[in-house]
């Protein structure tokens, strides 16, 4: 062997050396530490604030004045556990169980519309043995695993309505109704705005999009005239006034709570309404709470949270190549954030109210769980864009040494 064949043998050693140095940094990549840094601030806080919000109320009907923070702590618990697991779930496997997630959540809804308890009559809870969970929030998390799916299979072809958009509106109809009968309009609502979202960022043509948003809004009105106690809300919302020791009551409670903290509160665990005057203090309107014992600085800085944890999905997404893990992280991101500004929306009087948790903070085990495996996914698809970066440099490494 000549001095050149050395040569070029060294060279190739030296490659598939670094090549396999790349491989091994790649199979360790970790995901984004900031946001497990945000989400964990944010579950912290949320124990913090159940267990605030909901000692008297704990006190009075189990004798318990932690009982509610004993199950929030528990459901974290599973919720970080499961978190766990979707971080280290992979992508393509994800993809080829989605028929039958599908059938699964299907089969949730059916049995929430045959079996489901009834409370202030609707039907929107599954219970089995001491736990029970929300079908429907599940569903969310199923409608951005199979858009991602979809629009990244999809691609060009979304800006045609038959064959690119249209069949995708079968299968969410179909989801969006069943969740509709439950009655629940804020989580058909939530999925409808989502998918809009999604579609568009995906391809789907604006046109098309106004078309069917035209149609969503006929079957709002639809919905209103169909259940009383919606159309009064919206009344509710027009004139917040109206009725206030009885149809206004919750609204009129949470601006009391508010407006009753000034600049920094009234001291944690101090609120006043929190003590039989605010409906629900320790799930819908717990960000009122908040205003109240910590002021407009401590609401500040929770909506400083979640501007962070969405500057985190955008930045995620942004950096990833492939289309189905980029519709995850985007998906994944609005299922975390827009119900917080749709909770902080209902508040402050900005939307008309809707019983809809703020994310990590509020009380509850499926919209916890729902928050923690959507942050577990897009921490998994975080974890793309180092295996990335090493995979391009491999590759450079190969051109130039061969």
């Amino acid at each position: 062997m000549n001095w050149v064949s050395r040569g070029v043998e060294g060279v190739k050693m030296s490659v598939v050396g670094d090549g396999w140095l790349l491989k091994k940094e790649a199979e360790k990549a970790v995901g984004d530490r900031g946001l497990v840094i945000i989400l964990l601030t944010l579950s912290l806080l949320g124990l913090v604030m159940v267990y605030s919000t909901s000692t008297a109320l704990a006190w009075k009907k189990y004798g318990d004045s932690a009982y509610f923070l004993k199950r929030q702590l528990v459901w974290m618990v599973v919720g970080i556990a499961l978190f766990s697991f979707l971080a280290k779930i992979d992508l393509g496997r994800l993809r080829d169980e989605l028929i039958p997630i599908a059938g699964v959540i299907f089969t949730l809804l059916l049995l929430v519309l045959l079996f489901g308890r009834e409370v202030n009559g609707a039907r929107r809870w599954l219970r089995f043995g001491v736990v029970s969970f929300q079908p429907s929030e599940i569903a969310k998390l199923f409608v951005v695993l199979y858009l991602a799916h979809y629009i990244s299979k999809r691609g060009d072809d979304l800006s045609d309505f038959v064959n690119g958009l249209l069949p995708s509106l079968g299968l969410l109809g179909l989801l969006s109704f069943l969740i509709w009968r439950e009655p629940d309009l804020g989580t058909t609502l939530t999925i409808a705005i989502i998918s809009g979202l999604l579609l568009f960022i995906g391809g789907a043509s604006l046109r098309h999009l106004a078309w069917l948003s035209f149609f969503a809004v006929s079957f709002v009105v639809y919905s209103l005239i169909r259940y009383p106690y919606m159309l009064q809300r919206v009344r509710t919302y027009i004139n917040p006034f109206m009725d206030p020791p009885a149809k206004s009551f919750q609204i009129n409670q949470s601006y009391i709570a508010l407006g009753s903290g000034g600049p920094f509160g009234v001291g944690l665990g101090e609120s006043r309404q929190k003590l039989f005057f605010l409906p629900q203090p320790h799930t819908d309107f717990i960000f009122s709470v908040i205003g109240e014992e910590m002021g407009l600085v401590g609401t500040l800085c929770v909506i400083l949270l979640f501007v962070a944890l969405l500057w985190k999905g955008v930045q995620i997404a942004r950096e990833l190549e492939d289309s189905f893990a980029q519709m995850l992280a985007i998906g994944t991101t609005l299922l975390l954030v827009m119900p917080t500004l749709m909770n902080m929306g209902v508040v402050t009087g900005l939307l008309p109210t809707k019983g809809l948790s703020l994310p990590f903070i509020s009380y509850g085990g499926s919209s916890l769980l729902l928050n923690w495996g959507a942050a577990g996914i897009l921490y998994r698809v975080s974890k793309e864009m180092p295996v990335r970066r090493s995979e391009k440099k491999q590759k450079i490494y190969f051109q130039e040494g061969l």
